[in-house]
C-alpha cells in the first residue's frame, strides 16, 4: 500500500539531513536542536536551474513513479539466451572471482568456483583462473584475500595454487583492477603462468614485476547474452534516464567533476527525468552521499535481476569511469548497456572515445541538454543499433573465455559462423553489396547450387535484386543468432516510426523473403523461436530514395570544412552530430572532403548522410589518400559558398553552439575572423584559453576586436591555436591564396599563424568552441613512428621559407624554436620502436637545419645534438655554461 505524502516527505527530509551534513553551506540548517526543512527546500530550490512537479525534491512519489514509468513493460520482455549459435565451451575452468565477473562468464563454460574449503573436492579442471576480487562469488568466502601474509593469501598462494599446479593446471591471473589496485593484487600475478590486464598500459609494470609470467596480455570486458541483450528493448522509454552505481566524494575527482555534468545535463533537460539507483545507500558515510542538487532523483540501490531488468527498458542511461587515460580499461557497465541496446552518456575515457564513438562523452551540462533536446528518433535507434553491433562483434564474453584457453595453449569452439548468400536472381548490384560486408566469411552462391554445398555453411541468408544492403548486413544477422534463440533472423524494411515496434521482438508473421536468414547448424538451445526481427537498418528497396531529413538552403550563413579519411565512425557520431546539436545547423553548408578513403563504411557515411541532409556537400579524392588533411582542406576552401567558413575534423566536435556565436561576432564587427577557446582531452582535460592569451599578450583587455599590426604575431610570441576554434571572412580568407602544405601533420597551427599574419583585426568569444580529442587510436598525430616525423618535413620547409619572406624568422626561433624541439619532437622519440629511433633522430635534424643555426639552451637539446654530432663536446659545454649564467 502506497504511504502518505506526508510521511514520504518527512522521510526524504530525514535522509536529507544525514546527507548534508558534509555540506558547508548547509550546515546552518543542521543545528542540534533545529532543522527548517522550509529554509533546506528554499536554499535547495536555488542550486536547482530548472524545476518540474516530477523532479520535485519532496514530491517522493514522483521517485516511485519514475521507476514505474521505466518498467512498466517489463512483462513484455523475453527470456534472454546464450544464442542458438553460441557453442559452450568444453573444459572445465576452476575460478576466483566475484560474482559480476562470475555472472559475465556463467554459462558459457563449466566453471567450477574454487573456495578455501572445497579446492581438493572440486575434481579435474582443466585451467585456474584467479581475478582480482576482494570478497569472492558469494562475497564472503575471500573477503581479506589481498591482505598481504594474511591467512587467506597464505592459503591461495602457497597451498591452494600449488596443489593445482602439481596436477599440472595452468595458473591464469586476470585484474579488472588496474590501474588503480595493481599492487593490492600483484601477489597473485607473481604465482601465475599468463597474467591478463584490463589496461594495457600496466603491461610494462607486469612484465617488470613478473618476470616468470609465459605470456602478458589485455582482456578488456566482455557481455554475457544471458544477462545483457537487446531482447526486446524497443518496449522501453525515452523520458526516464538512470544511472546505477556509486558516487565518491573522497576519490576520482574527474570522475565526479563530469559525473555531474551528465546529471545536471539530465535534469536541465525538458524531455527527460534523472534516476538514480545509489549502490551505497544502506552505507551512511559522507564520502558516499550523492550532490545536494540530485538528491530528488536517488533511490536506494535495488536487486540485481530487477535492476538489469530496467536498464533493459531503458532508451538512455549513464554509466561513469574512474579511469580516464586508458585505452582498454573503462567501466564494465559501458558495453554492458550497449548491449542491450542503450544510448550511453559517458564521462571521457580513451578507450571508450577510441572504440565507441556512438558513446556520448559529456563536455559540459549544456552540451548533455543540447543532445537530450536535439535526438530525434532514428538518431537515437541508429546510436542504439551501432551499439550493439560493436559490442557483439567485438565483446562476447565467449571470445574472452576463447583468449584465455588459447593463452594456456587450449583450443575453445569454432566460432567464425559461415554464411551462404543464396538468392534465385543475382546481379551486379546484389555482388557489390556484399563483397563490401565487413563480415568476410560469406559467399554468394545461387540456390540451385546451394542444395549441393548446404553442409558446408552455418547460415543460409535469403538476399534479393528487390533490396539494397548496407555494409552491415551480415553482421548484424550473424550478430542476432548470437544473442537470440531464434533459428530464423530478419531484418524489416520501412522507416524507423513504422518499424519500431517490430523490432527486437519474436514474431511469427513477418515476410522474411529477401531479408532473412536460418540458422543450419544443431541448435545450442533447447526450445528454439520461430523468428527474431533486427531492425530496419543496413536493408532499403532499391529506388526508394533515402528520407531527405534536411531540405537544401539557398544561401548558407557559413560552411563547415571536414576532412575525411578511412573515420565514418566518428564522423558521424562526433563531428556530425555534433553539427546537428548547433542551433544553427539548418543554416550552414557542411562540406565533406574525402581525402581518397579505402573503407567502404566511410563511403557508406558520407553517402547517406549526404542523401538525408541536403545542406551536405561532397568532394571525393581518387582512393588512396594524401596522408594528412591539408589537401581535404585546401579543396574545402575552394567549395565554399557562404560567406564565413570554419573547420571541424571527423573525430572532433563542436561545442555550446559556439560556431554560431562565432558567425554573430562577425556580423556585428566586420573583422576578418572571430576566435573561441578549445578543450583537450589528453591526459586528462584542459582548457586552451586563446581569447585569454590574445588579449593579455596584445594589451587589449577590454577591447571586443583587437586591431593588428605586421608585428602582431611577435607579441603573441608565435602562439599557434585551433583553426576549429575561428570562423574566417570566406573572402578575406581566399584572397590570401595561402595554402596547408599537402601530406604535412601539424599544418593547421602553420595555416593559423598566416591568417594571424594577415589580418588588420580580429573578434573574440569567450566560449569553448570545439573539443579536441587528442587519444583517438590510428590518428595520424597520435601514432608516432619514423614516418610521423616524416610528415613534418613539408611543414617545417614550407614554414621556415615563409618566415624567411616576412623576414621573421630570427624572432620565431627565440620564440618558439627550441621549445618545439625538446617538447614535441624529442618528447616523442620515447614513443618510436627500437629499430626506427636512428631514422626518427636523423629527420628531427633534417627539420632543424631548415632554420639555420641556433645557440640551444635546453639540455637535453644540448645532449641530443652532441650525441648527433651536430655540436663538438667543447661547443656543447660552452652553451651549457651559456645557459647557467642566463638562468642566473
Amino acid at each position: 500500500m502506497r504511504r502518505a505524502s506526508e510521511e514520504l516527505i518527512q522521510e526524504r527530509i530525514s535522509e536529507l539531513r544525514k546527507q548534508l551534513i558534509a555540506d558547508d553551506k548547509f550546515l546552518k540548517f543542521l543545528e542540534p536542536d533545529h532543522f527548517d526543512p522550509e529554509a533546506l527546500k528554499a536554499e535547495h530550490q536555488k542550486s536547482q536551474p530548472r524545476r518540474t512537479p516530477a523532479q520535485d525534491l519532496f514530491a517522493g512519489e514522483s521517485l516511485v513513479a519514475r521507476k514505474n514509468k521505466l518498467a512498466k513493460n517489463a512483462f513484455r520482455l523475453p527470456e534472454l539466451s546464450a544464442g542458438i549459435a553460441t557453442k559452450k565451451v568444453q573444459q572445465r575452468i576452476g575460478i576466483i572471482c566475484d560474482e559480476f565477473l562470475y555472472k559475465s562468464f556463467v554459462g558459457l563454460a563449466d566453471f567450477v568456483p574454487i573456495t578455501p574449503e572445497n579446492y581438493r573436492d572440486v575434481g579435474d579442471i582443466d585451467v585456474l583462473l584467479l581475478a582480482s576480487t576482494w570478497r569472492g562469488i558469494d562475497g564472503v568466502s575471500w573477503q581479506g584475500v589481498t591482505r598481504r601474509d594474511g591467512e587467506l593469501q597464505t592459503l591461495l598462494l602457497h597451498t591452494i595454487v600449488p596443489y593445482f599446479r602439481g596436477q599440472d593446471v595452468p595458473i591464469v591471473f586476470y585484474s579488472k583492477e588496474d590501474p588503480p589496485n595493481f599492487i593490492h593484487f600483484l601477489p597473485f600475478a607473481k604465482v601465475s603462468d599468463v597474467i591478463f590486464t584490463s589496461a594495457e598500459e600496466m603491461i610494462p609494470r607486469y612484465q617488470e614485476e613478473c618476470p616468470q609470467a609465459e605470456s602478458i596480455g589485455v582482456l578488456p570486458f566482455g557481455v554475457n547474452p544471458l544477462h545483457h541483450s537487446p531482447l526486446g528493448h524497443r518496449s522501453g522509454t525515452q523520458d526516464v534516464i538512470p544511472f546505477a552505481g556509486s558516487w565518491f566524494n573522497h576519490k576520482y575527482a574527474p570522475r565526479g567533476k563530469w559525473g555531474r555534468q551528465i546529471l545536471r545535463g539530465v535534469v536541465n533537460s525538458s524531455r527527460h527525468d534523472l534516476l538514480i539507483f545509489d549502490r551505497n545507500s544502506d552505507l551512511d558515510r559522507d564520502r558516499y552521499y550523492f550532490p545536494v542538487e540530485f538528491l530528488g532523483a536517488v533511490m536506494p540501490s535495488i536487486g540485481h535481476d530487477e535492476l538489469l531488468s530496467l536498464l533493459r527498458l531503458s532508451d538512455i542511461a549513464i554509466n561513469l569511469n574512474s579511469v580516464q587515460d586508458s585505452r582498454t580499461m573503462y567501466a564494465n557497465r559501458v558495453v554492458e548497456l550497449q548491449a542491450t541496446g542503450t544510448l550511453v552518456l559517458s564521462n571521457y575515457n580513451a578507450g571508450i572515445n577510441s572504440r565507441y564513438p556512438q558513446v556520448h562523452t559529456a563536455n559540459s551540462a549544456r552540451d548533455v541538454q543540447d543532445l537530450l533536446e536535439n535526438l530525434k528518433l532514428g538518431e537515437l535507434r541508429r546510436i542504439q543499433a551501432d551499439g550493439i553491433r560493436d559490442v557483439f562483434t567485438h565483446d562476447l564474453t565467449s571470445y574472452r573465455i576463447d583468449d584465455i584457453l588459447r593463452s594456456v595453449g587450449l583450443q575453445g569452439p569454432e566460432r567464425h559462423l559461415r554464411v551462404a548468400v543464396t538468392s534465385s536472381d543475382i546481379d551486379d548490384q546484389l555482388r557489390t553489396d556484399f563483397a563490401a560486408q565487413t563480415y568476410g566469411n560469406l559467399e554468394v552462391i545461387s540456390e540451385n547450387d546451394f542444395a549441393a554445398r548446404a553442409a558446408e555453411f552455418d547460415i543460409r541468408l535469403d538476399a534479393s535484386t528487390d533490396f539494397a544492403y548496407g555494409p552491415h548486413y551480415v553482421q548484424d544477422i550473424v550478430n542476432g543468432f548470437h544473442y537470440s534463440a531464434a533459428s530464423s533472423v530478419q531484418k524489416v524494411v520501412g522507416t524507423v516510426e513504422s518499424t519500431d515496434k517490430l523490432s527486437h521482438q519474436y514474431r511469427r508473421d513477418i515476410d522474411g523473403t529477401g531479408s532473412s536468414a536460418t540458422y543450419l547448424g544443431v541448435p545450442q538451445i533447447e526450445e528454439p523461436q520461430s523468428c527474431y526481427v533486427l531492425d530496419n537498418f543496413e536493408i532499403q528497396t532499391r529506388g526508394v530514395d533515402k528520407v531527405v531529413l534536411q531540405p537544401a538552403i539557398d544561401r548558407p550563413a557559413f560552411s563547415v570544412i571536414v576532412p575525411i579519411y578511412n573515420n565514418g565512425r566518428h564522423l558521424e557520431h562526433k563531428c556530425f552530430a555534433s553539427l546537428r546539436r548547433s542551433s544553427m545547423f539548418e543554416q550552414m553548408e557542411v562540406i565533406f572532403v574525402d581525402d581518397g578513403s579505402t573503407d567502404p563504411l566511410t563511403h557508406e557515411v558520407i553517402d547517406r548522410l549526404a542523401a538525408q541532409y541536403r545542406n551536405v556537400k561532397v568532394y571525393k579524392f581518387p582512393a588512396g589518400g594524401s596522408g594528412s588533411a591539408s589537401r581535404p582542406r585546401n579543396k574545402g576552401l575552394e567549395l565554399v559558398t557562404a560567406d564565413y567558413v570554419t573547420y571541424l575534423d571527423p573525430d572532433n566536435e563542436a561545442l555550446n553552439d559556439g560556431f554560431a556565436a562565432l558567425w554573430q561576432e562577425l556580423q556585428e564587427t566586420g573583422a576578418d575572423f572571430a576566435l573561441g577557446n578549445m578543450s583537450r582531452w589528453r591526459s586528462g582535460h584542459r582548457v586552451s584559453r586563446y581569447v585569454g592569451i590574445l588579449r593579455s599578450r596584445l594589451k587589449a583587455l577590454s577591447e571586443r576586436i583587437i586591431r593588428l599590426q605586421p608585428r602582431s604575431i611577435v607579441d603573441l610570441g608565435f602562439q599557434p591555436m585551433s583553426i576549429q576554434a575561428l570562423m574566417a571572412n570566406t573572402e578575406w580568407l581566399t584572397s590570401l591564396g595561402i595554402e596547408q602544405p599537402v601530406g604535412a601533420v601539424g599544418q593547421d597551427s602553420f595555416f593559423f599563424q598566416q591568417m594571424f599574419y594577415y589580418a588588420t583585426s580580429i573578434a573574440t568569444v569567450g566560449k569553448t568552441i570545439h573539443t579536441y580529442y587528442g587519444e583517438v587510436a590510428d590518428s595520424v598525430v597520435n601514432t608516432v613512428s619514423a614516418r610521423f616525423f616524416e610528415k613534418y618535413r613539408p611543414l617545417e620547409a614550407a614554414r621556415a621559407a615563409w618566415l624567411r619572406e616576412i623576414g621573421l624568422l630570427e624572432e620565431y626561433k627565440e620564440a618558439r624554436l627550441e621549445n618545439f624541439l625538446g617538447g614535441w619532437y624529442l618528447a616523442k622519440l620515447p614513443q618510436v620502436m627500437a629499430s626506427e629511433v636512428a631514422a626518427a633522430e636523423q629527420t628531427i635534424l633534417d627539420l632543424t637545419d631548415y632554420y639555420g643555426g641556433f645557440a640551444w639552451s635546453d639540455p637535453v637539446i644540448i645532449e641530443f645534438m652532441q650525441r648527433k654530432g651536430k655540436i663538438t663536446e667543447t661547443e656543447a659545454a660552452a652553451l651549457m655554461k651559456q645557459a647557467e649564467q642566463n638562468e642566473r
